[in-house]
């Protein structure tokens, strides 16, 4: 992210210490080649991320709903100027119209917003949130834009623009009180840390985190502030976190990543995004009242 103070988590056994650093993106394994994140990254379920730019941040954003709304983190349009607001994605630009950023959001609790577009985007699926309970334990599908790297050297700077997805367990749930991050089943965070291919940066395994390497294994570094985490339910993809915070700019093997938990803040969504079924019935409402209009008018024109 530029221009604009991020977070960063400084790890301790069961607390997690938040500091303020820049933005962050996809960092990948140093035994991996980078095209296969960046294939990855070109796969239709990921269709609907994009990059969520204004003067103040450089992020990703995902298309929702119907397709007028992106969900991001906070901290990637706060106090940004709403006229410089836009959503890039493939070679087509949209403009925001408005910001709603999460009423409590404090600048590390609640890190999420929906941005209104002044258009819908065409041509991609809106992806759908999750709002089950089950994310502890599944694999964390992250997509982004931001500066990349390997593991093994941390992330290069002004490396932003390319879409790359990765993969991360989710390893444990919480949430952030007074600054730090506190273990919770219920809560509104979760966490997954970066593994190395010699099994030796467990951050997390005194959560039971495993210390091998997913074979696609990554981590945030700057510039991808406000992306998705996407987990597969069945045949379905659905997002199931926006990425927050990291415990180490660098993003070398060992940094945690910390992502918001969408399903703890569906009711929130719901309540500013008009929800697509009640936009169907809407149109099609309206498309009878013309419809009946137009067969009234008619018969008006023959009478006459």
């Amino acid at each position: 992210m530029k221009g604009r103070a991020w977070l960063v988590a400084a790890a301790c056994l069961l607390a997690w210490q938040l500091q303020q650093v820049s933005g962050w993106s996809i960092v990948r394994r140093h035994d991996v080649p980078d095209s296969n994140y960046i294939n990855y990254a070109a796969q239709p379920q990921f269709a609907a991320v994009g990059k969520v730019l204004s003067n103040v941040a450089a992020g990703s954003g995902t298309v929702i709903a119907n397709g007028w709304w992106v969900l991001t983190a906070a901290h990637v349009v706060a106090g940004a100027n709403l006229q410089s607001v836009r959503f890039e994605i493939g070679q087509a630009v949209y403009q925001a119209q408005a910001v709603y950023i999460h009423p409590n959001y404090s600048g590390i609790a609640n890190d999420i917003a929906l941005i209104e577009l002044s258009a819908p985007v065409m041509g991609v699926t809106p992806a759908q949130i999750y709002t089950g309970s089950n994310e502890l334990g599944a694999i964390g599908h992250s997509v982004g834009f931001g500066n990349t790297g390997t593991g093994a050297t941390g992330q290069q700077n002004n490396t932003y623009g390319t879409k790359r997805a990765m993969q991360n367990i989710i390893d444990v749930i919480g949430d952030i009180v007074n600054n730090q991050f506190v273990p919770n089943p219920n809560g509104t965070f979760f966490l997954s840390d970066f593994d190395s291919p010699a099994g030796n940066t467990n951050t997390l395994g005194v959560f039971g985190s495993s210390p091998t390497p997913l074979g696609l294994e990554g981590m945030g570094a700057p510039g991808d502030s406000g992306g998705p985490v996407f987990i597969q339910v069945g045949n379905g993809w659905f997002i199931a976190g926006v990425h927050s915070f990291i415990t180490n700019s660098s993003a070398v093997y060992g940094t945690v990543l910390g992502s918001i938990r969408v399903s703890r803040y569906a009711s929130w969504i719901n309540s500013v995004v008009p929800e697509p079924a009640s936009i169907a019935a809407l149109a099609a409402g309206l498309l009878g009242l013309v419809a009946r209009r137009a067969r009234k008018g008619g018969k008006r024109a023959q009478k006459a």
